[in-house]
């Protein structure tokens, strides 16, 4: 039966960046996942496995503040494993510009990562990819060299995992300046003629784009992921991008305005993310709310 809800992947980011902790225990984390379930979410994505001096697990080859027996990765992986869910798990990013684009030592650092989380959590069946963090608009920062490495790599560590990534458009929303769609479908073919045969799946921030703009880049993009055999996702962001940089829950018209427009183009809805702003025990009263607008709206839709 085809699910009601048009969102049916999510990210968890819980090593927290630009949004608040929301300091779960396990049991409102084993909750949530219960939540997402309820609404069609097959899939969750952990941002990030390791950052700065974080780590979701107890990692013995990267600084960690975790101790011995908090394993959030672990706790992700068993329970998603329960509801039939699949995991991709972000790979070590050492910081948001990765070191001004220093892929050698992101690979030589994931190297060690990889085999650790390998190790670990290899043989748990949830455990089906890859998400990696280095997130840019274009060339910059020498991104095809790192996604280029850093998808090889988990390639030939892994042949059975897919590998993800959510890049985003360069508009005046997310920079001092823009390319029209069609710049930004050629910027990406010429970064994927060097590394798009290690990508699987695509998922382009909407927030980043204007919604009158939106499906023209979707339709340019999607053109370049046929060309390289990478299905067009949509990271449909369930969060505000406003001058306060407060990162509110959505308005649902804007929402689901986003769908719309994604449904046209994309294999599958991602979002950034259920548990801070689409979540009915989110830490933001409006994010309840949401949650049940979405509901209420996608349940009357498709009755």
């Amino acid at each position: 039966m085809k699910n009601k809800y048009p969102i049916t992947a999510t990210f968890i980011d819980e090593i927290t960046y630009d949004i608040p902790s929301s300091n779960w225990t396990d049991d409102q984390w084993i909750a949530d996942l219960d939540n997402m379930k309820e609404v069609g979410i097959d899939t969750v994505v952990l941002m990030r496995g390791a950052f700065y001096d974080k780590c979701l697990f107890p990692s013995k080859v990267f600084p960690t503040l975790k101790k011995e027996d908090e394993d959030f990765a672990g706790l992700i992986f068993t329970e998603a494993t329960k509801r039939n869910m699949n995991v991709f798990l972000g790979l070590y990013i050492t910081d948001l510009c990765w070191g001004d684009g220093d892929f050698e030592v992101e690979l030589e650092k994931n190297k060690l990562f990889v085999d650790e989380v390998l190790e670990r959590y290899g043989h748990i069946p949830s455990f089906k990819g890859w998400y990696i963090p280095h997130e840019t608009a274009e060339n910059s920062y020498n991104i095809a060299e790192t996604m280029g490495a850093l998808g090889k790599l988990c390639k030939e560590k892994a042949p059975d995992k897919k590998i993800l990534i959510s890049p985003y458009f360069k508009t005046a929303l997310s920079s001092y300046s823009s390319f029209t769609p069609e710049r930004q479908a050629r910027e990406w073919d010429n970064i994927w003629s060097r590394c798009g045969q290690y990508i699987d799946y695509c998922a382009f921030q909407d927030g980043t784009a204007s919604l009158k703009e939106y499906g023209n880049y979707l339709a340019e993009m999607k053109k370049v992921c046929e060309k390289y055999d990478i299905k067009l996702w949509a990271n449909v962001e369930t969060f505000e991008r406003d001058p306060r940089k407060m990162f509110f829950p959505i308005s649902f018209d804007i929402l689901r305005k986003k769908i719309e427009i994604a449904e046209e183009y994309v294999e599958k809805c991602l979002t950034f993310e259920f548990s801070h702003f689409l979540s009915p025990q989110s830490i933001f009263p409006s994010a309840r709310n949401l949650n049940t607008l979405y509901r209420n709206y996608y349940e009357k839709k498709n009755k």
